[in-house]
């Protein structure tokens, strides 16, 4: 969306995004595995930073079941359609949100599934889980890249996988 409004195309922002979205629920079910996952994190604040519309990410959440446990979600609005993921600028907005100064940024824990996103976030300084998909072939890298990050998970056993690889997620 963010480039077709660059080259000066005019829609009405909010159909283009039901448009896109239509039949979300043909992929998306309720997730037990997923909120078992995030209730057991000690953190309380957790939220979902994407290059999407708030509204879509929403949708997806709801069709998860996993709604509840985000204090926010931070998208395009949030962003003001100016500016997205891997830019320095959409980091910064949103450790203003999380009133998180940059000596801090280690106590971010940032999940993705976009090498060059992550990297962004790992250069700041945020511990960094890459959650492995299609988009990593897509961005041209390969799994061997992967090691600059501070956990990798592969869809099915997140949970235990990741307390494994960063179990100090799971101290008070």
């Amino acid at each position: 969306k963010r480039g077709l409004l660059g080259e000066g195309y005019k829609f009405d922002s909010s159909e283009y995004d039901k448009f896109v979205r239509q039949g979300a629920d043909k992929y998306f079910r309720a997730d037990d595995e997923l909120k078992y996952f995030l209730e057991s994190l000690p953190q309380t604040r957790k939220i979902i930073f994407t290059n999407a519309p708030e509204s879509s990410a929403i949708e997806i959440l709801d069709l998860l079941g996993v709604t509840d446990f985000f204090e926010a979600v931070l998208g395009t609005d949030f962003l003001k359609n100016e500016v997205c993921k891997p830019e320095r600028k959409a980091f910064d907005m949103v450790l203003k949100y999380l009133d998180v100064s940059p000596s801090e940024c280690h106590r971010v824990c940032y999940f993705e599934d976009s090498y060059k996103n992550l990297l962004a976030g790992k250069e700041i300084g945020f511990r960094t889980v890459f959650i492995t998909s299609e988009t990593l072939k897509n961005e041209g890298r390969s799994r061997d890249e992967l090691s600059v990050f501070d956990a990798v998970l592969d869809e099915g056993k997140v949970c235990m996988a990741l307390k494994k690889q960063l179990p100090e997620l799971w101290e008070k």
